[in-house]
């Protein structure tokens, strides 16, 4: 004990002695300032480094400063976010501090540089290491006091590709071009530096002069060779229409695609179309006139790639890392009711803002605001016409005026989008009316190009650079707290009150960026999912040690032998025992301080600020420990890329005394890949696979090396997801509870064979070649949509955690969540898929426990596919968009769920989607959003309800966590509903119009089943067997699989016809197209305690048109 109590002196009296101090807690990183100085410059090379494996390299950084001091330094920052990354205000209203994170080491200019006082020139040799990030230099003046940034530059770890270009002639030789390289596109949400150029109406120019194009030449070659100065710092160009100018003559593409090899051979260069590619009468386009010079927009679509559903309509959107970018069309009609109006309306609600924070919307012609003289001179409308008309409320559906000045700098809360127009790439220049509009901030009659830098999923800056030069004359910085858990789509009803912030941009033949969220409030239902680590008043911990008590765990090293779970001895004394004692166990091992925070410069900061991972009272099987004070505990561990410790508490929960703690403990291997979950994928010969490490994609590239059983291996990438505190809604997610997710990495198996064997074993590749490996796995491909089959699909709701040691009491969760575990994992040779219809873990913002639940569940989702739907102990947070406005959620607002585990959803946020399996079609809700008429669930709802094939999918589930249906629940009962409020009302005449066999529900923790039902009433008797034409929906709650029971009303209800108060779950086996067999069980013993078949020749169903089958009724 005496190293911890030395600790804390030293910490106590950092402020006296100096002869420890640490040379970067010279600098007053909060004190930091920005001020860029455009002729100041940073750069280093080599710009990606461990190119032949080596973990450290060397790199020369060369700089310039016109106005230099020997107070002027050079700092490393890692990652090379380092500008708001963990910026936290002190209040909601206060802008963030623009430095909070301190550099991995700094040099000052003038080191070996004598006469950099004078010339303002300098340069440093610096060696780095591979830290698991990228690099960024940054020069500041002021010295360490009045610290003030003037510029940075970035590098990065990195893997390049290499390509050339080949044709085989028909004699078989081949013709090859040069080699070149591109770096490939991070996953999508991967947090990491991110830079796009953008620009408008380049045209081409001539090196030799020829072909005067008005003031083209020089322009549109100063912008193609700024960027290709810079091109080591950009990873994407998007030039929106106008591309060369060719107007007919066709010979200018090949010499404009030779202008712009350098770039567009390196990077991404997507494009949009402009009138100088597309228009000419009566050729369909929105405008008659003839600036193609007849080439009505062919070869744009030919010389260059686009992803639009069809490239004739140059819309589309694409993705790059944190940014979503919505292309439109300004020469096809944009305006409400049309195909583009829709394809917009969708880009932009579909988007996964906890993926893509950062939205950008680009146009060729100005649908938004432009003070060129044309504009008013022509069309009395500073904007093209019908242009923001029609758009603008999807834009900013919520504002529609123009509310917040212009500035260099934004943060906070939502209040307008920024437009800017950025057509100067290379065409003669347009004047601007003389009276400058009110909106009008910025304005320069002159020739430049726009650059976006990403930093992370919070901060963003933005560059207007002078083609001329390079130099930024104006740039803009956002800032945003993440909480992005609701989609931005669906934002009804929100003119309450925002309560996360985000930045859009919006660019016109240039761009802005736009913030914006909603709310939802609804009362709190639905209980029995307290997390037992909450009972633990982990602020109001004292230091207590005790040097005669001791705490020793043993072994030191776990997972020698390549387990990822494993059992620790725990022996302990206390001096003073107290059956209040209790054992905490602490990933990381360094619990005390790491992320503690004090309330004001005054205080220390408390003793403890993160709850343990698990806990056990010391009395546990110790009966005599309130005499002796001695006692052991047996634990079980799981590998979650940290160390261990133990510490005693005395005290109890509520009043924790820290009396002693324990050696370190730790697996061989704390990063390695573990706790693989299948899911089906977007088709159904696809198989995803998701697991968790430590190794961040700087670190270690992941993938996943599989194949048929005894056959060909096959190697596969993954992407790479994590998230931080500031994606958190609240506590405790965001304080206690918090605790790093690590790396969650999702590889797609494709062309799988129906029904074969497959086997796979994760891999992560380090940096120096080493190949990291899991143990190997196997799974069977899904059946193909229709085929006449065995399959067996296992259906449950509200299982939770429990732990196989005793520790964490959770009400009585431990029996019913590990009964359900065990039962599936015994059956699971005769399981082909399983469905957890939502509240997963019921972590409630106890981080850790979502690693502990996918350990649990580890032998079932590594086999079959594991599919989740989102419940109220996921998503639901006040103030998110959540469709009720409670704190189940423990400030996780849905983060964890949809990062943790995959699910085919065309936006995994809003956590609706179907999946096909052989003969079953599911179409799974989300109870936690708007399923209401008119809104977008209810519209997927019909959609996925009335799509289904029924010869290859004749039997139809649908699914929700809570009981959109029907429910004897005592709860439901008080509220005078038998139902969530507004539930069937909304749905049961879909369910009825298509003949949904089979409705489930969690939420409610018991097995119910009810007759089929219609309007309230019983169409047919419950019975073991139904046959014939369909008659009813049967509803099913099945959400006992491991909370806490749910009581059922003492009345009689004519529909319910089955309850039971126990822990369980429903297995459906189909046998054929006209056969399936319905079975609860028993969580304790796994037998069956009731059951029923379905015998139906569907003629009925067969009968249906999409979208037409016929009305049923009770009075049909």
């Amino acid at each position: 004990m005496g190293l911890l109590v030395a600790l804390w002196v030293v910490l106590a009296c950092a402020g006296v002695v100096h002869a420890g101090e640490q040379p970067l807690s010279r600098i007053a990183i909060r004190r930091a300032t920005a001020a860029v100085v455009n002729s100041a410059s940073v750069k280093a090379h080599p710009t990606v480094l461990g190119l032949k494996g080596q973990s450290s390299d060397w790199v020369v950084v060369e700089f310039s400063h016109p106005n230099p001091s020997n107070d002027d330094w050079i700092a490393v920052f890692s990652p090379s976010g380092f500008s708001s990354e963990i910026c936290q205000p002190e209040s909601w209203e206060d802008l963030p501090p623009f430095l909070c994170t301190a550099p991995i080491k700094f040099q000052y200019a003038n080191f070996t540089n004598g006469a950099y006082k004078n010339s303002g020139k300098g340069s440093l040799r610096l060696q780095l290491i591979n830290q698991r990030a990228d690099f960024a230099f940054a020069l500041f003046s002021g010295g360490f006091s009045a610290v003030r940034l003037q510029h940075v530059f970035s590098i990065f770890f990195c893997v390049i590709y290499t390509y050339r270009l080949g044709h085989r002639l028909s004699d078989g030789s081949h013709i090859w071009s040069k080699s070149y390289s591109f770096r490939a596109s991070p996953y999508p949400g991967q947090d990491s530096l991110q830079r796009v150029v953008i620009f408008g109406d380049l045209g081409k120019g001539e090196e030799d002069g020829s072909d005067e194009y008005g003031n083209y030449e020089q322009a549109s070659l100063n912008t193609t060779k700024q960027i290709i100065n810079d091109l080591e710092n950009i990873d994407m160009v998007i030039h929106i229409g106008d591309l060369s100018y060719a107007n007919g003559y066709l010979s200018q593409w090949d010499q404009f695609t030779a202008q712009i090899e350098p770039i567009a051979s390196t990077v991404p260069y997507m494009i949009g179309s402009g009138n100088h590619e597309r228009d000419w009468p009566d050729t369909g386009s929105f405008y008659g006139y003839n600036d193609s010079g007849g080439e009505c927009g062919v070869p744009t679509q030919t010389m260059f790639y686009v992803p639009a559903e069809n490239r004739a309509k140059l819309w589309y959107l694409t993705e790059y890392g944190m940014f979503r970018f919505c292309i439109a069309d300004t020469e096809q009609d944009w305006r409400p009711g049309t195909e583009q109006y829709k394809f917009i309306e969708q880009c932009l609600s579909s988007v996964d803002r906890h993926k893509q924070p950062w939205l950008i919307f680009l146009a060729h012609r100005v649908l938004g605001y432009s003070s060129g003289s044309w504009y008013e001179i022509m069309m009395g409308s500073y904007g093209e016409p019908m242009g923001r008309e029609g758009l603008q409320d999807l834009w900013q559906k919520y504002k529609n005026r123009c509310v917040q000045d212009g500035s260099n700098h934004y943060s906070g809360r939502f209040n307008a989008t920024t437009h800017i127009v950025v057509g100067g790439g290379g065409a003669s220049l347009s004047p601007f009316r003389a009276t400058v509009p009110y909106w009008s901030f910025f304005r320069d009659f002159d020739f430049g190009f726009v650059k976006l830098t990403a930093f992370n999923n919070s901060f963003l800056l933005f560059e207007y650079k002078k083609s001329r030069d390079g130099n930024a004359t104006f740039f803009l910085e956002g800032f945003l707290e993440v909480r992005f858990q609701s989609q931005l789509g669906n934002l009804q009803g929100c003119e309450r009150r925002r309560r996360r912030r985000s930045m859009r941009l919006l660019l016109w033949a240039a761009a802005a960026a736009w913030l914006a969220v909603c709310a939802a409030d609804h009362p709190s239902r639905g209980g029995g999912g307290e997390q037992p680590l909450s009972r633990i008043a982990v602020e109001r911990t004292v230091h207590a040690v005790d040097d005669a008590a001791h705490v020793k765990a043993s072994p030191l090293v776990l997972g020698l032998t390549g387990e990822n779970s494993e059992f620790v001895d725990v022996e302990f004394f206390h001096p003073n025992p107290s059956d209040d004692d209790w054992i905490g166990v602490f990933s990381p091992a360094n619990f005390s301080a790491a992320i503690c925070e004090p309330e004001n410069q005054r205080q220390y900061p408390p003793v403890l600020c993160t709850a343990p991972i698990k806990y056990q009272f010391a009395n546990f099987k110790n009966d005599d420990y309130s005499k002796s004070g001695k006692g052991s505990l047996n634990l079980q561990l799981i590998n979650q890329r940290e160390d261990f410790l133990f510490a005693l508490f005395s005290g109890g929960l509520l009043s924790p005394k820290l009396i002693a703690v324990s050696n370190k403990v730790a697996f061989v291997n704390p990063k390695a890949p573990v706790y693989p979950r299948l899911a089906q994928g977007k088709s159904w010969n696809e198989m995803t696979v998701t697991w968790t490490s430590g190794y961040d994609i700087t670190e270690a590239i992941p993938f996943v090396e599989w194949g048929e059983k005894g056959g060909r291996r096959f190697l596969a990438p993954a992407g790479t997801l994590t998230f931080d505190k500031n994606s958190m809604c609240g506590a405790p997610a965001r304080t206690v509870g918090w605790r790093h997710p690590g790396y969650i990495h999702t590889s797609y198996l494709k062309d799988l064979w129906p029904d074969s064997p497959y086997t796979y074993r994760l891999g992560h590749r380090l940096m120096n070649g080493t190949r990291i490996w899991s143990k190997s796995y196997s799974f069977k491909a899904s059946p193909y949509p229709g085929q006449d089959s065995l399959q067996r699909v296992v259906i449950f709701g509200d299982m939770g955690k429990a732990e196989a040691d005793g520790s964490n009491e959770f009400n009585n969760f431990q029996p019913g969540s590990l009964n359900t575990t065990y039962q599936i994992i015994r059956d699971l040779e005769n399981t082909d898929m399983v469905v957890h219809i939502g509240d997963i873990c019921y972590a409630n913002g106890y981080l850790s426990q979502w690693d502990q639940f996918t350990a649990q569940i580890e032998p079932i989702a590594s086999t079959v596919p594991y599919m989740i739907g989102s419940g109220n102990h996921e998503r639901d947070w006040p103030g998110t968009g959540s469709f009720y406005g409670n704190l189940d959620s423990g400030g996780e607002c849905g983060v964890p769920a949809q990062t943790m585990f995959y699910t085919p959803a065309e936006n995994r946020a809003k956590f609706w989607y179907a999946t096909d399996y052989g003969m079953f079609r599911f179409c799974i809700a989300h109870t936690e959003e708007d399923w209401r008429p008119g809104t977008e669930q209810y519209k997927f709802i019909e959609q996925c309800l009335s799509s289904v094939d029924r010869q290859k999918q004749p039997w139809l589930i649908f699914l929700a966590h809570r009981v959109l249906g029907y429910s004897s629940c005592a709860y439901y009962e008080s509220e005078g509903t038998f139902e969530e409020p507004m539930g069937r009302e909304a749905l049961q005449e879909l369910w009825q119009k298509y003949k949904v066999d089979l409705a489930f529900y969690g939420h409610v923790h018991s097995y119910e089943r009810t007759c089929p039902v219609y309007q309230s009433q019983c169409v047919v008797n419950a019975s073991s067997h139904y046959s014939g034409p369909f008659q009813a929906t049967t509803h099913v709650v099945v959400g006992g699989a491991g909370a806490s029971l749910s009581e059922f009303t003492t009345s009689k209800i004519q529909w319910s016809h089955f309850t039971d108060f126990d822990h369980g779950f429903v297995k459906l086996t189909a046998f054929n197209h006209s056969s399936l067999l319905f079975e609860y069980k028993k969580s304790r013993d796994g037998n069956v305690y009731d059951h029923f078949t379905i015998s139906r020749d569907y003629r009925d169903i067969l009968a249906c048109s999409i979208d037409n089958c016929p009305r049923t009724t009770l009075a049909s």
